[in-house]
Parts: structure tokens; sequence; C-alpha cells
């Protein structure tokens, strides 16, 4: 048994399997984090250089991350918190938390479909008008999704704190650091 506690908080005893495992899922998602924070470099990077577009093959690849990273890592993250929060019941917080992120997740990858429809579309030379509007939706994407994920990783620090243990903690703390832009 591993003992985790927070002042002020309950004692939780959790198997030593479960806390490896939940290490485990909590650094993957940092890394999913660093990921996905570098898709929107690149994404502000593209918004940045318009009515020049990117070659090609850089316009197709970041098409495809937005179509599989996103909800790639949003089932991740789900499967994650049901691990930190089942059931269905806990504080009014913590369901409006929870209920906040998957409403977010269901927003953030309609955003990203239709994102990387308009990337695949984009044809160098014929932009024109169209750059502003694709800026536009580059600059809410990239600025959004970025503090969707620092949001993310401060529920998990805030309402789960009692069950993670410090290497967790400074992991999410790092990622929270590591974008100054969230």
């Amino acid at each position: 048994m591993v003992e985790t506690t927070q002042p002020g908080a309950q004692l939780f005893r959790l198997c030593e399997r479960w806390q490896g495992s939940l290490d485990q899922r909590i650094r993957a998602l940092a890394v999913d984090h660093a990921s996905l924070r570098q898709l929107c470099d690149r994404l502000e990077r593209i918004a940045d250089r318009l009515p020049h577009l990117p070659e090609m093959e850089e316009k197709q690849a970041v098409s495809r991350e937005l179509r599989i990273l996103v909800p790639r890592h949003q089932q991740q993250e789900q499967a994650l918190l049901a691990m930190l929060f089942p059931g269905a019941d806990g504080t009014a917080l913590r369901r409006c938390v929870l209920g906040r992120i998957r409403g977010q997740h269901a927003l953030d990858e309609l955003h990203a479909r239709d994102l990387g429809g308009q990337l695949d579309a984009a044809v160098p030379g014929a932009l024109a008008g169209d750059a502003e509007a694709l800026g536009y939706m580059l600059r809410c994407f990239f600025d959004g999704y970025r503090r969707a994920l620092a949001f993310e990783e401060l529920a998990i620090l805030t309402l789960a704190r009692a069950r993670l243990s410090p290497a967790t903690v400074a992991i999410l703390s790092a990622s929270l650091e590591a974008d100054p832009q969230a």
C-alpha cells in the first residue's frame, strides 16, 4: 500500500499497482500535452506567415495531426479521468469541472476537423481574402487549445492532488510551467 495525503485532505490508501498505473497515465498525458503544444506552435507559425501557406507536405501533416492527435488524446484523457474519478458522485465542483472538460473535448474535436478541412482546401495564391479567415481560425484554435490543456492539468492537480504521487505532481506542474502562453 502507498499512502498519500495533502494538508487538510483525507488520507487515501492506494495499491501500488494502481498508483503505478496512474503515474504512467499521467506521464503519457504530459507527453501528449507536449505534442499538442508543439502542434499549436506549428499552427501559430502558419498563421504568422499568412497569406503564404506552408509547403503541401507540411500542410497535410498538420491537417493529419489535427484529425488524429486531438481525438486520440481526448480518448486517453477520458480514460484517465474515469480512473481518477470513478462514478457519478463527487462534489458539485468536480462534476462541473469534469463536465466542462468533456464539453470542451467535443468542441475541440469539431474545431480540429474544421480547421484540418480548411487547411486541406487552402490553395497557394488563391487565399487573398480567405487568409484573414484562415488566420482567425488558426489563432482561435491554438489559443483556445493551449488554455484547455492548461485547464485540464490544473483540474487534475486540484481535484486529484491527494491521489497523486509527488513525482506525478511534479510532472503536471512542469508541464504547466513549460507553456507560459496558456
